[in-house]
């Protein structure tokens, strides 16, 4: 590949406008989940076993009140149970039965959260990634990470991929936007699609950020990243591809999870916490909302740069030209690949009953 050119997505892509607003969905699912495993034991082991897993809300009270919140929400459970009975669903819940159950963890996604809140939440995403592609796409993409964005600069490979989330995050959100250099991780952002009531919105949807973390020993490779994008923090690239990916869901809103809510969040580290998510978000100009979450509304209009000190509108100019490529790389490349898959799907429908089909395609 010539160095500095964008393989994910072509300018000259026409997105139509209101893709998606209502009833669809798009994901990826790589990672294991952390489930026992296969067998034939009742839904409540399963439960029990999750919860004993997660050592930190591990009390016999905070279990038997989750335990009659199970109860309360069997008729959730039911819903999830049929939607993974579709295809591709089917070979995760085959492959990990801990999935269908992992909404009952205290604190999956945000820790305010009731146990309804979290089904509603499991059983949104997952609807609308399978009202989005058709099965094949879908299928591709559950298996592993796609790369919606790659450049090469100064010798080092860049790229923004989507995924499941690691197994060490899968309850901090379902998908899992990653910053990598020369194929390491280095940054990641986790999201989920949910109703917007959870969180109380007054839209019908939000992408719910619930996870913003670098990994650790990768100092050096954050380095390179500033180097190479006019000193853009890695975490701000990653929300710039979430944009992208909001616009073409057609998802106006988001929604994040302020450092008191976020699923890992404890004492020992809260100065961290408060810096990665309080204060991130505040940059960002988000607003808090009373229930823990922090909210903007898209588009994202930008200070003008007349506002800004002279010395600094240059690289201001620069940092918004790489975030609306890299915007406009994750929706192009969401959009081709429905596309893509709509095709191929046609084809193979028409091959099924006997005869080639002679529809061209551009």
């Amino acid at each position: 590949m010539v160095k500095n050119q964008v393989r994910s997505y072509q300018l000259s892509i026409k997105i139509p406008p209101g893709f998606g607003v209502q009833g669809s969905s798009i994901t990826n699912y790589g990672a294991a989940v952390l489930a026992p495993k296969p067998d034939k034991s009742p839904g409540f082991f399963k439960w029990l076993f999750l919860i004993v897993q997660q050592k930190g809300s591990w009390s016999p009270i905070r279990v038997a009140g989750e335990f009659m919140r199970y109860l309360t929400s069997i008729g959730s459970y039911r819903e999830i149970h049929k939607l993974l009975k579709l295809r591709p669903f089917n070979e995760i819940a085959q492959n990990n039965p801990g999935f269908a159950f992992k909404y009952v963890v205290p604190g999956y996604l945000a820790r305010s959260f009731t146990v309804s809140e979290r089904a509603s939440c499991f059983l949104h995403h997952y609807r609308r990634i399978h009202a989005t592609l058709p099965e094949s796409a879908l299928h591709q993409l559950l298996q592993g990470n796609i790369t919606l964005y790659e450049i090469f600069k100064g010798g080092n490979c860049f790229a923004i991929t989507m995924g499941l989330s690691e197994p060490k995050g899968h309850l901090e959100g379902e998908l899992s936007l990653d910053l990598r250099v020369d194929g390491e991780n280095v940054f990641n952002l986790s999201f989920t699609i949910v109703p917007g009531w959870v969180v109380r919105s007054n839209v019908a949807e939000v992408l719910l950020i619930s996870r913003l973390q670098g990994t650790l020993g990768s100092r050096l490779q954050i380095g390179l990243i500033r180097k190479a994008f006019h000193e853009f923090f890695p975490g701000k690239l990653l929300f710039a591809a979430l944009q992208g990916i909001a616009g073409a869901f057609g998802i106006r809103e988001l929604i994040a999870v302020s450092a008191t809510n976020q699923t890992s969040y404890g004492e020992k580290y809260a100065a961290i916490s408060k810096n990665s998510y309080d204060r991130f978000f505040a940059a960002l100009r988000m607003v808090t909302t009373s229930d823990g979450f922090y909210c903007i509304s898209f588009p994202i209009s930008s200070k003008p740069l007349a506002s800004l000190m002279a010395r600094n509108r240059a690289r201001a100019r620069k940092r918004r030209a790489i975030r609306q490529e890299i915007q406009l790389a994750c929706s192009a490349y969401l959009f081709t690949t429905v596309d893509r898959a709509g095709r191929s799907e046609l084809l193979t429908a028409d091959s099924f009953h006997g005869f080639t089909s002679r529809r061209s395609f551009p």
